[in-house]
């Protein structure tokens, strides 16, 4: 018996690694092969397209209003809580030729959308490159000969009509009027003469007028093209100027010539500075039709409204309002920059 039990016992040794071999489970994860390796470094995941960028080109700050133009866009990029580079970008230049090159050099980042202030026409050939990359891009306050989603602007034309009938109407229908042509602002100077210019030959046909030509929107170029025109002409009525800063100037070279021919001086734009004087100046009629450079903020919420899939007209202005001594306190606000 004792060794039938012993034999048992060496049985049941033998079985119970066997039995335990086969019940172990399989392997859940095989062994991979040199084909299935585990790389070394995790590929980065694929993104959606989320290019947002706007572009905003300039010129640079050469007067007051063009200062302006860039302070808003930068304050509504803050308000918006851009990023300069992801969100929106702001370049300002001198010339025509630095600004193509930057026309260029956005097109190249690939924007999403471009709101373009020109220095003047001769940016029509790079402007259309634009709209031949695909980028929608908005033009702002000057024209350009190229194809554009939408145009933001002021009313220059309605500035010259509403100026005109101003001088008109105080000047009774007579009298010698100077009318200011700034060529190297482009169209912007083109309209506002040519409205000026349309009223007073349909309404007011007896007033003469004598062009004069002035270099730039400032007030040193207001100063020497009123400094000649004083000197050639010994008798005005009233100098119809188309920017608030050069009017600084033109306002300058009268006081100190002692003229007291001259009832009038306009000027554009809704400048803090040119309001100061209407107020101080009570002895002459001073005047303004407003063009504001806060339309930069309507033209950047346009581009947001195209890159949103929003209807945006073609073309908006905002009409102009003439401020004189009976209006201008409504319009003083020394905090603004122009």
């Amino acid at each position: 018996m004792k060794k039938f039990i012993c034999i048992l016992l060496v049985v049941l040794l033998l079985l119970v690694p066997l039995a335990a071999c086969q019940n172990t489970p399989p392997e859940t994860t095989p062994t991979p092969t040199p084909a299935q390796t585990t790389p070394t470094e995790t590929p980065e995941p694929v993104e959606e397209d989320e290019n947002h960028l706007i572009g905003i080109i300039v010129p640079a700050a050469t007067h007051g209003w063009t200062a302006a133009i860039a302070y808003h866009a930068e304050q509504m990029a803050i308000e918006l809580g851009w990023q300069v580079g992801t969100d929106y970008l702001i370049w300002t230049s001198t010339s025509v030729s630095e600004m193509a090159n930057q026309i260029d050099d956005m097109i190249a980042l690939n924007p999403a959308a471009i709101v373009l202030m020109p220095h003047n026409d001769e940016l029509s050939v790079t402007a259309q490159q634009i709209t031949d990359a695909g980028i929608p891009w908005v033009l702002f306050n000057r024209r350009v000969t190229a194809e554009y989603t939408a145009y933001m602007a002021g009313d220059n034309f309605s500035m010259g009509r509403e100026s005109a009938r101003h001088i008109g109407n105080w000047l009774g229908g007579e009298g010698t009027v100077a009318v200011m042509h700034v060529p190297t602002a482009g169209s912007t100077s083109v309209e506002r003469v040519s409205g000026f210019v349309e009223v007073m030959e349909a309404e007011f046909p007896d007033i003469v007028l004598i062009d004069v030509t002035s270099e730039a929107f400032t007030q040193e170029a207001g100063l020497a093209m009123a400094t000649d025109m004083l000197t050639a002409n010994p008798h005005l009525d009233a100098i119809y100027s188309i920017n608030d800063i050069p009017s600084l100037g033109v306002l300058q070279a009268v006081r100190e010539a002692g003229r007291t021919d001259i009832q009038l001086i306009s000027g554009g734009g809704g400048a803090q500075v040119w309001y100061n004087q209407i107020v101080a100046n009570e002895d002459m009629e001073l005047f303004t039709a407003t063009y504001s450079p806060a339309m930069i903020r309507d033209a950047i919420q346009k581009a947001i409204d195209i890159l949103a899939g929003r209807d945006v007209p073609h073309t908006t202005r905002r009409p102009t309002t003439i401020i004189n001594r009976d209006n201008v306190e409504q319009f003083l606000d020394p905090s603004l920059p122009y």
